[in-house]
């Protein structure tokens, strides 16, 4: 999120090696590439040179470079096709044969069938079995033969063995039929297209699939089979992922991974092992070095610098040595995967199966994992250690992955924590609440699905034992009922850190029950924030407003929740949202590609993110430090160590004092844009906004800043902050308005910010207040009951 800004200071570095300032070699070298060109893999000069030139013959230059260069990129197939380098081999175009096979094949997906008109009737069960289920035999044919399906009953643990599919069901409006004992079924097409790509030719396979093996019409055998699935892909000899059909670029994702794998996996651990497993907190953390990166290298063997500058002395000295050849037998390490497949591998990454709640369980149940693309398949192991070595470790080459598409992410911490082996311990045992929450980013047709998809890996001593799986049930009551006994079950109030959301949901909910079905915002919680539970070793900052008290809820009536504590302040003063300050791509390319064009550089409107930030900050600043700097805050320490500490919920008493130093040099950065927002107007915003960026920038390079204190204050980010009625700093909900009462509860780790409504009260959310967050201010004795609506 924050790495966008983090990065410009490479940019800065522009500033100290602009053509004409260099001499020699280094004046051919050109400046370092931006992270655009370091994710292309290809040096600046040449885009420029080959943009320049076909913007020239191609464009009417009174339209202006930007809007040139935003076209192209809108259409990022044409731009590869257009200008990627002759090294980076594209991909083959489909042959005449091919591709009247693959309308072939079209046209068959969309075929009614085979004329059966009766549709297939389910038979009941039969048995009274809890855990019988059905399976389904696809019959053996060849390429595009009718589908023949034999559905038979069974039950777990006493039956042949068989593989589960994961899968998108897709569009349910779009249905084609496919032969079933003599009837038909209707399915999607995209599970038709899985069903003839899994078929074999000589043999049967053995399957379950959800929309067959289940009668979707019927809600109670629906339940009673949702209630059951940890069953169903824990008995499933593997689990099959279908990712849908190929395309032109899918087998270049999976080939990397696979040559990643394979180069990798005698240097690296292992991806089953501890050293190499996620942990479950942290989306983006397997603590390995960027593979791409030539400071990766420890020896001059290892040096890919050193290594080209021998290989081009010994060609110069016997003059018929070829450079490349001399370089074939370099480290993967130092040839980074080529545009083409990183574009394949994210496009794989992307797709919509990884975006399903179901996935959660289907995959981290499965004793064995392989994903099927069309025609090729790749071990579930082998696709996560090439992405993960790619996307998460190896940024230099890729530009990293977007934090807030962290699906991935949560699907290898839950597997991870499924499967750990004996030796690996939680610091602290993981929740049905902590499921509920990491897995909000997930999406549902059916909002009930996102509690009960996730039952199947919830611990087995938590509150989902008690969660009855129920269709015919109201979403409001599923989730009221759940709030209820998580709270009743917990002995606190962690429930209402959960972050609220803005749907039509929530308006019907009350404040005190979360909306799982919406994703909630970006606004990392203190309860729950990425990255602070650890694996086996580690500490967590834990917090302790209401000291060790416990909470015994009360409820009033189903929809009215009493809790017991008291207020301690008001807020007296409220900033506007504290918006990260990020800048597109293609304004990173911008702003690092050619400071003399002014044109182009002031048409990069994303800069103007960055400005909107300054501006908050500047104004937060004067907000909490409009007397001096050295002036007292109500804990006692100076009020500019309080404000640093609350803008990132504070740190560690270990790292103090490196967070205090990478404050001092983020306000000496903060000072460029301070200094120039006297100068500015409205007709020269655009000047403003480039000039601040670049001036944070350089400032922040030469105070080694290295974006340090923008990567501890991200909790801040989509917060507001405030000041109470007794002077203490804080950061609120997005939601708090000024007259919103601070209180401390029992069994609550955090304060709340309430809002009264009439003799009520309702929940806006938890919040950060600095001097009071490990009991300092608590006091059981002043407690009282209040009713939260």
């Amino acid at each position: 999120m924050f790495q966008s800004l983090i990065d410009l200071k490479d940019k800065a570095n522009l500033l100290r090696s602009k053509p004409g300032n260099q001499s020699g070699s280094e004046a051919q070298a050109g400046p370092d590439p931006g992270l655009l060109q370091k994710s292309l893999n290809l040096p600046r000069q040449y885009w420029h040179d080959k943009l320049g030139s076909f913007y020239k013959d191609q464009f009417n230059p009174k339209d202006g470079f930007a809007q040139h260069v935003r076209q192209t990129v809108s259409m990022p197939k044409q731009w590869m096709l257009d200008f990627i380098d002759e090294g980076n081999p594209k991909p083959v175009p489909l042959t005449a044969e091919e591709l009247e096979r693959e309308a072939a094949w079209g046209r068959f997906l969309a075929s009614p069938g085979d004329g059966v008109n009766t549709d297939y009737t389910y038979q009941p069960l039969g048995s009274t079995s809890a855990l019988s289920t059905r399976l389904v035999r696809l019959l053996p044919a060849e390429d595009l033969e009718d589908i023949q399906l034999v559905i038979e009953c069974v039950e777990l643990g006493n039956c042949a063995s068989y593989e589960a599919l994961s899968y998108c069901w897709g569009d349910p409006s779009v249905k084609t039929t496919v032969r079933c004992d003599g009837g038909s079924l209707h399915v999607t097409k995209n599970l038709k297209s899985a069903l003839l790509h899994l078929r074999k030719r000589a043999e049967e396979r053995r399957l379950w699939i959800d929309a067959l093996c289940i009668n979707q019409g019927d809600l109670q055998e629906r339940s009673q089979q949702v209630g059951i699935m940890r069953d169903i892909y824990r008995n499933a000899s593997r689990t099959i992922v279908w990712l849908g059909e190929e395309t032109q670029n899918s087998d270049l994702g999976i080939e990397l991974c696979e040559k990643l794998y394979e180069f990798f996996k005698d240097e690296w651990k292992d991806p089953k092992t501890p050293e190499m497993q996620f942990n479950y907190r942290m989306p983006w953390s397997p603590n390995q070095p960027d593979p791409f990166n030539p400071s990766y290298a420890q020896t001059d063997e290892g040096d890919f610098d050193k290594r080209v500058r021998r290989s081009k002395e010994g060609e110069e000295r016997d003059g018929n040595k070829n450079v490349e050849d001399s370089n074939a037998d370099l480290p993967l390490r130092m040839n980074p995967p080529n545009v083409y497949e990183l574009l394949a591998l994210r496009n794989l990454a992307c797709r919509q199966w990884f975006r399903r709640i179901w996935i959660t369980q289907e995959l981290a149940l499965a004793s064995e994992a392989t994903m099927v693309c069309g025609r090729r398949s790749i071990s579930w192991d082998t696709f996560i250690f090439g992405f993960t070595t790619t996307f998460i470790n190896g940024t230099s080459a890729s530009g990293g992955w977007d934090e807030d598409e962290n699906f991935i992410g949560a699907l290898v911490q839950i597997r991870n924590w499924i499967h750990r082996p004996e030796s690996v311990q939680y610091l602290h045992p993981v929740t049905l609440l902590d499921l509920l929450h990491d897995c909000r980013i997930f999406e549902a047709t059916d909002p009930l699905d996102k509690i009960y998809g996730l039952l199947g890996i919830a611990p087995p001593d938590s509150e989902a034992t008690s969660v009855q799986v129920d269709y015919s049930k109201r979403v409001e009551d599923v989730y009221e009922d759940l709030a209820r006994l998580i709270l009743s079950s917990s002995g606190n109030l962690d429930l209402l850190s959960a972050p609220q959301s803005n749907s039509q949901l929530s308006e019907r909910l009350p404040s005190w029950v979360p909306d799982w079905s919406h994703r909630a915002s970006s606004r990392i919680d203190l309860l729950f924030p990425a990255g602070q539970r650890e694996i086996e070793s580690g500490s967590i900052r834990e917090f302790a407003a209401s000291g060790e008290s416990t909470f015994n809820p009360a409820f009033k009536d189903p929809h009215i929740l009493v809790i017991s504590g008291y207020f301690v302040d008001s807020i007296t003063q409220i900033s506007e949202i504290i918006q990260p300050p990020t800048v597109d791509t293609l304004e990173k390319q911008l702003l690092g590609q050619k400071l003399d064009d002014r044109e182009s550089v002031l048409e990069a409107e994303g800069l103007a993110t960055m400005s909107a930030y300054f501006d908050v900050m500047m104004l937060i600043e004067d907000l909490a430090l409009s007397s001096t700097d050295d002036s007292t805050y109500p804990s006692g320490e100076l009020r500019t160590r309080a404000f640093w500490r609350t803008l990132c919920t504070d740190v560690s008493s270990n790292d103090l004092d490196s967070a205090e130093q990478a404050f001092t040099s983020w306000r000496k950065a903060m000072k460029a844009p301070r200094a120039l927002k006297k100068y500015r107007v409205d007709k020269f915003r655009g000047m403003y906004d480039y000039l601040a960026a670049v001036g944070y920038s350089v400032t922040d390079t030469m105070h080694d800043g290295d974006g340090l204190f923008l990567s501890l204050m991200r909790p801040a980010f989509y917060s507001r902050f405030a000041i109470t009625g007794m002077g203490y700093f804080a950061l609120v909900p997005p939601k708090t308005k000024i007259g919103d009462q601070v209180g401390l509860f029992k069994g609550g780790k955090v304060p709340l910010i309430l809002r009264q409504e009439d003799n009520k009260w309702r929940l806006v959310g938890e919040s950060y207040v600095h001097g009071i967050m490990q009991g300092q201010a608590f006091d059981e004795t002043k407690c009282r009951e209040l009713e939260l609506i």
